[in-house]
């Protein structure tokens, strides 16, 4: 470095500022500064130099340029280890910037805003931040864009005098991201839906990819505002895998879909348990009064399948609710076959020391823990992203929620308590599993869920036969189904010829269900249901529930 150091600050959040450079004058850095932040250093007492001192000619065009000069960019890249380079600006009077200190306008709370504009976009798009800070990564300075990695920077400079080589890329690294990222909103913005991009940060490597051979595999975030986000569960034992992850967000969507129905049609949500597996639910446990209950149900819904599953709660788990989780009780152990449920991730708003020593005893078993699972109140990402060969699929979120009060119609009363918890069960585990998709559940339990089926009459097959084999009595339960029925019910029947899905609900003694109200045979479904004294929410066609394709 050369004798003199210089700093560039230039920051919208003013938070802070006074601070930073104090802490470097006093290490004999010397601050240039624009123009709203050297008011505000200058006011501190804190010597600075306007940048508008600097350039050749001052500020113009009300300010808005300054930083985009020869001056200060010239500081940036030349080239610190030619001589002819520091010769050069010397020459010019220019001094050589060690370090700038740069956030950019709030773009993005610009775009957010209701009442946004084009105008009003433009008008909050930074140029000379971003440039000053592309500038600075290309010519190697310490390049410096949030609060932790300023606090990172300057405790290094105080303990050894500069930042090494791999802290100078990552800080060049982290430039270009943020640059990057204000752009594309840009981009986003003004391109009107013809121009889109995932750009997100790494926050934790995961323990092994979807196949070992897939590894490494990674998390990368880019809400960071969101509770619910992933970077938000704090890992308590091993490390996720992606798997876990993946199928840990897919429980996570039929958590939301369950609480925001229970909001909405009967005022509070429960507490609520859930075990998924490879991305689908083979279990869901509610109960209004006791969390412990809920656990039971969700195990037994499909007891074979809960183990190796990943569970979920929207309550905490205590030692006494570690233990259910843990061991099967002795009363269903008989029917189970086993004394241990043998679950393999577990996701709660907390966790107790006791059950973590409980459940850790089993090698590499997860849990991860996060408070904004008990409020369940983050609102879902606007849109949804899927990768495909050399591109991406993006659609609108999947915001339904079932309101059985706002129904096209429905074939009987549905004022039975009992019947709309049901119902609500076998809908979020319907409409968050993979296409086509069939589910029963009965006194608050899924009781067994038939998915990825090609054919609706397969999907009801698999759905009874998955709830004979956990010998459930599916007498008196609720039904659901993402896509309506083709037929009502066979002509012609026969050994060789399956009966149709509603046949196959009404001889498993469903008496509630839920179906879009779509096909062209709809009418004749409809009356099927109604002669077989079935109550039957037929929700509008729009909100049919595909899922997972």
């Amino acid at each position: 470095m050369s004798a003199e150091r210089w700093a560039l600050f230039s920051v919208f959040d003013k938070t802070g500022v006074i601070e930073d450079a104090r802490r470097l004058v006093a290490m004999g850095w010397k601050i240039i500064s624009s123009g709203g932040t050297a008011k505000v250093l200058t006011a501190a007492n804190i010597p600075v130099k306007d940048v508008a001192e600097l350039v050749d000619g001052g500020a113009i065009l009300g300010h808005r340029v300054v930083t985009l000069s020869r001056e200060v960019h010239a500081g940036l890249l030349a080239n610190l280890n030619k001589q002819e380079d520091l010769d050069e600006i010397a020459k010019l009077g220019i001094p050589v910037i060690h370090m700038v200190r740069c956030d950019f306008y709030p773009l993005s709370k610009a775009i957010e805003n209701p009442l946004a504009t084009i105008d009003s976009v433009v008008e909050m798009t930074d140029i000379g931040g971003p440039c000053m800070v592309r500038s600075a990564a290309k010519g190697g300075r310490i390049v410096v864009c949030s609060k932790q990695d300023m606090e990172d920077v300057l405790s290094t400079l105080e303990f050894a005098g500069d930042i090494s080589q791999d802290h100078r890329q990552y800080l060049r690294a982290r430039a270009e991201f943020e640059v990057a990222k204000y752009v594309m909103d840009s981009a986003i913005f003004h391109g009107a839906g013809e121009f889109d991009a995932l750009i997100g940060e790494k926050v934790r490597g995961l323990a092994y990819g979807e196949n070992r051979d897939q590894s490494p595999a990674d998390l990368f975030i880019f809400d960071f505002g969101n509770p619910l986000g992933w970077h938000n569960f704090q890992v308590l034992t091993s490390d996720p895998s992606y798997i876990s992850t993946a199928d840990g967000d897919r429980a996570l969507g039929v958590m939301r879909a369950l609480v925001d129905a229970f909001r909405v049609n009967c005022r509070r949500a429960p507490f609520i348990a859930i075990a998924c597996k490879h991305g689908n639910p083979c279990g869901v446990g509610i109960d209004f009064f006791a969390p412990g209950v809920a656990l039971i149900k969700a195990m037994l819904g499909d007891s074979v399948a809960v183990m190796g599953a990943e569970f979920m709660t929207n309550f905490p788990i205590d030692a006494d609710l570690g233990k259910l989780i843990y061991e099967v009780p002795e009363s269903e152990q008989q029917n189970v076959g086993r004394k241990y449920w043998g679950v393999d991730v577990l996701y709660a708003p907390s966790v107790d020391d006791a059950t973590v020593e409980l459940l850790g005893k089993k090698e590499k078993r997860r849990i991860l823990v996060n408070p904004a699972l008990a409020e369940m109140t983050s609102p879902q990402s606007e849109w949804m992203r899927r990768p495909v060969e050399a591109g991406f699929l993006r659609q609108k979120n999947y915001h339904y929620v079932l309101d059985l009060k706002d129904l096209v119609k429905t074939t009987d009363d549905l004022g039975n308590h009992d019947i709309t918890h049901d119902m609500i069960i076998a809908w979020a585990a319907t409409w968050r599993s993979v296409s086509n998709t069939v589910a029963i559940a009965k006194d608050g339990m899924l009781l067994a869920l038939g998915c990825g089926v090609q054919d609706r009459i397969g999907c009801v097959q698999l759905c009874l036969g998955r709830a004979k084999r956990s010998k459930h009595n599916t007498y008196g339960s609720s039904f659901a189904s993402d896509a309506f029925f083709p037929y009502a019910k066979r002509l012609n029947s026969g050994e060789d010829i399956p009966l149709e899905g509603p046949q196959l609900l009404v001889q498993a003694g469903c008496v509630a269900g839920v179906v879009p109200y779509d096909g062209k045979n709809i009418a004749e479904v409809e009356e099927y249901f109604q002669q077989s004294c079935i109550a039957v929410a037929f929700v509008r066609p729009e909100h049919r529930g595909f899922f997972g394709h």
